[in-house]
């Protein structure tokens, strides 16, 4: 496979590649590549073949599937950024639908990024995150290939339900989407002490199973206990909690509030902070940081899930309940799936179909 557009490789007399200065000439490396194509950097080392050993340890291949570049015809682009895309491909040997993440190791911020999405995905299979099959590297560019989500993101379900008439978002759609998220949000904080940072409609994914699961962990990071925050910058600033914006420490509950503002922008059908327009940031930040959190009229949603809402977007951040509690309260419980059965499959099928003959 030719490497990216504008990607040179320089091979040095030993056959192999140092791309490890990322900063001054006294950085200690950052990773290595040999002639053969292996990619080494901290606990991964991957090849054209998938990952080969994390830890030092040999790993056999996931699902005892071999994911071979060749085999994979690529197809449309699904999103793209400065150093990565995401294209839709098909397994051909399997006919098997699959996203697959590309992104140039050469860029320090997406190649650190990558290494921590790895890591989540590599030693997570729960339910409600994104399935990982395997990661590639060949010539430059790293290949990880996810699970194919046909629904598209939840901000691609309510940009086409306003299409063809049916949005925004109903409460009872939007609860059973919040179960699933809020169970991923546990195991995220509660067994792997990760804070997501990046929650946000774009990164809750749907298919037309009925299947909700959250992705995109190249921003997410560890925390060696339950307590510790974390202080970096990074993620997407409109969904941003008031204590990130204003540089403080943050950590959960930080994911809470994001979903909060996920959740109100999914039931208004538009995002709740009138001033922004996508490019003014400081607007945005004094509205935030200054401003009373966002609300739900009183005449247009029910009374649990304003209450819902209001509890996700405390200004202060030991006030936002945790996962767990969330999933106990009663606008979750009042949309059991026993209480009231929704096909969210049927749904998300219907809504696609629509869109298709709108030929939006």
């Amino acid at each position: 496979m030719a490497a990216p557009a504008g990607l040179q490789l320089a091979l040095d007399g030993s056959g192999s590649i140092d791309m490890s200065i990322d900063g001054p000439l006294s950085a200690a490396p950052s990773f290595t590549l040999s002639q053969s194509g292996t990619f080494v950097k901290e606990d991964f080392v991957i090849n054209r073949t998938g990952i080969a050993a994390v830890n030092g340890t040999q790993v056999a291949r996931p699902y005892n599937t071999e994911l071979r570049l060749q085999d994979l015809e690529m197809l449309e682009m699904l999103g793209k950024g400065a150093s990565s895309m995401v294209r839709r491909a098909l397994h051909k040997p399997s006919g098997t639908p699959l996203a697959v993440k590309i992104v140039n190791v050469f860029d320090k911020g997406k190649r650190d990024q990558l290494m921590r999405e790895l890591r989540t995905l590599y030693s997570s299979t729960f339910p409600w995150l994104v399935s990982f099959y395997d990661c590639l590297y060949d010539e430059g560019a790293m290949y990880i290939v996810l699970e194919y989500m046909d629904g598209g993101s939840l901000a691609d379900l309510l940009t086409a339900a306003q299409l063809t008439g049916s949005g925004p978002l109903s409460e009872l759609m939007l609860a059973k989407v919040c179960t699933r998220v809020l169970a991923g949000l546990q195991y995220l904080h509660r067994e792997r002490h990760q804070v997501h940072r990046d929650m946000k409609p774009g990164n809750i994914l749907l298919n037309s199973s009925g299947e909700v699961k959250i992705s995109d962990f190249g921003l997410a990071a560890e925390l060696d206990s339950t307590k510790e925050m974390c202080a970096s910058f990074v993620g997407t600033h409109a969904y941003m909690s008031p204590e990130r914006l204003g540089g403080k420490h943050y950590s959960f509950s930080s994911d809470i509030w994001s979903l909060g503002i996920t959740l109100v922008e999914c039931a208004l059908g538009r995002y709740p902070y009138p001033a922004y327009n996508g490019s003014n940031y400081f607007v945005l930040l004094s509205q935030i940081i200054n401003d009373p959190p966002p609300a739900l009229p009183a005449d247009a949603f029910s009374v649990e899930f304003r209450d819902f809402v209001s509890l996700c977007l405390r200004k202060d951040p030991s006030q936002r309940p945790p996962a767990e509690a969330l999933l106990e309260h009663p606008f979750i419980r009042l949309h059991d799936d026993a209480l009231r059965p929704f096909d969210l499959a049927k749904f998300v099928r219907d809504v696609a179909e629509m869109r298709v003959m709108l030929g939006s």
